[in-house]
């Protein structure tokens, strides 16, 4: 046990050494200043603070590879835990597919009004529109896992772990982005309250991308009833839901347009149907409605292309929680879902290493594509041809936004993450003491 506890701490010690070197290159890099003695003096709140990370990082790693080899961690790191049988690959090949839309929209649409071809301008439209599909694909993806899932656990484990794996990665990047930009200072400590506020108000100028993290985090309050809802529909309920969700999103988005207004609340009409609709088209779908949703999911997929081109003002009609976007949205689901028994067991470690990250690749992304890799390594849509300076600006800024999101989840992140589990489990622990008493107590009534 002693030798087992000596080389759990030694792993910590190695891993927090490596990553401590890792942050300080990346810290180097991205606050370079020509020469680095200036670089140094910018940085030096953060390498003041460096020693104590490195104990806190230690103690986490330590933690986290209990009863694991040193080699047997490395992997999780990357990769996760191993594949069971019951894991659904294809989610996450659609987690990467996801990540990558996400940043090919918002890197050719910052530079699709640039001074350049008519040839470039529409193709830059194009995958900025195609792109968009990223925010209902995300929600879907949600909602299929969430709502489909057969653990059992009660709410507040349910809520607890959400907390910790969603909401604390968030407000971490959040404090990391609002102390690159000033707006706040953790040493000393500065505008810690209006930087609160601002977390608590939404997204920003800084994380303008944060709004579907936002409306994903309220989606997972309602999650655990809204399961219980749908798993216990009949399969003919769940085929009116269907159409129900479709033609809430259909009035709500095109009626307008023919001056007609109602005043009817379409609750399924918002992201809460699309939630939905992302359980129903890889849990419960039908052949027939899977053959509608593929054909009208490509009939979709021509007419944002085409929409994009022609007039890029018409995306808000056919984007986000349109009928247009979400069918072409499922119809990428599904897709991915018949190629199951092809991925299944053939799941390269780069696209496991990139679905592990896909969050985090999220919450970066912003500093990694606009700062980085447009910044400071020069990559851009319009240059390099731009068909290839497409592909290389969202190819360099996935590997730059996995390598930032790498650094911050197992430093920062995880420290906050196991500091809040400890606190958890202390209260569970707490709870669980005062409980047996009061069992106690109650049994000793009744014997009495």
């Amino acid at each position: 046990m002693e030798k087992r506890t000596r080389g759990q701490v030694k792993n910590g010690m190695i891993t927090a050494a490596l990553l401590m070197f890792l942050g300080f290159c990346i810290m180097l890099y991205c606050e370079w200043r020509g020469n680095l003695p200036d670089t140094l003096y910018v940085c030096r709140k953060m390498l003041w603070v460096m020693p104590v990370f490195f104990i806190l990082t230690a103690m986490a790693h330590g933690s986290a590879g209990k009863g694991l080899s040193g080699r047997e961690y490395a992997v999780r790191m990357f990769c996760g835990a191993r594949t069971s049988g019951g894991r659904k690959v294809y989610m996450d090949y659609a987690r990467v597919f996801a990540a990558v839309m996400v940043i090919l929209t918002h890197a050719c649409s910052m530079q699709a009004d640039a001074d350049a071809p008519v040839w470039k301008t529409n193709l830059l439209l194009l995958c900025a529109g195609i792109g968009l599909v990223c925010n209902p694909l995300y929600v879907m993806i949600s909602g299929s896992l969430l709502l489909s899932s057969e653990k059992e656990e009660s709410l507040g484990t349910f809520y607890f772990r959400r907390f910790v794996k969603i909401v604390i990665p968030m407000v971490v990047y959040y404090v990391i982005f609002l102390c690159i930009s000033g707006q706040i200072s953790l040493i000393p400590p500065r505008n810690l309250k209006e930087g609160a506020l601002q977390i608590l108000a939404g997204a920003s100028g800084i994380v303008p991308h944060y709004w579907l993290i936002y409306i994903l985090i309220s989606l997972y309050v309602t999650a655990p009833f809204i399961r219980v809802m749908v798993r216990n529909l009949k399969d003919s309920s769940i085929k009116v839901l269907f159409f129900l969700i479709l033609a809430e999103e259909a009035v709500t988005a095109y009626l307008p347009l023919a001056g007609v207004q109602t005043g009817f609340a379409m609750n399924l009409a918002g992201w809460e149907g699309v939630f939905i609709l992302g359980y129903i088209v890889t849990e419960r779908r039908t052949k027939w409605m899977e053959r509608l949703v593929l054909i009208f999911g490509a009939v979709s997929a021509v007419m944002i292309a085409v929409a994009a081109v022609i007039d890029y003002s018409f995306m808000a009609y056919i984007s986000n929680t349109a009928p247009v976007m979400v069918l072409f949205a499922a119809a990428v689901l599904i897709l991915l879902s018949k190629f199951e028994r092809v991925l299944r067991g053939k799941l390269p470690s780069v696209v496991q290493a990139l679905s592990k990250y896909s969050y985090s690749i999220i919450l970066v992304h912003w500093y990694g594509l606009f700062v980085v890799t447009w910044g400071k390594i020069g990559v851009q849509p319009l240059r390099f041809g731009c068909i290839g300076g497409i592909v290389l600006t969202v190819l360099t800024a996935v590997i730059v936004c996995f390598v930032l999101g790498f650094a911050a989840d197992h430093t920062v992140v995880l420290v906050v993450q196991k500091a809040v589990e400890g606190i958890g489990g202390l209260i569970r622990r707490l709870g669980g003491r005062k409980s047996g008493l009061s069992g106690s107590s109650d049994h000793q009534g009744q014997v009495e």
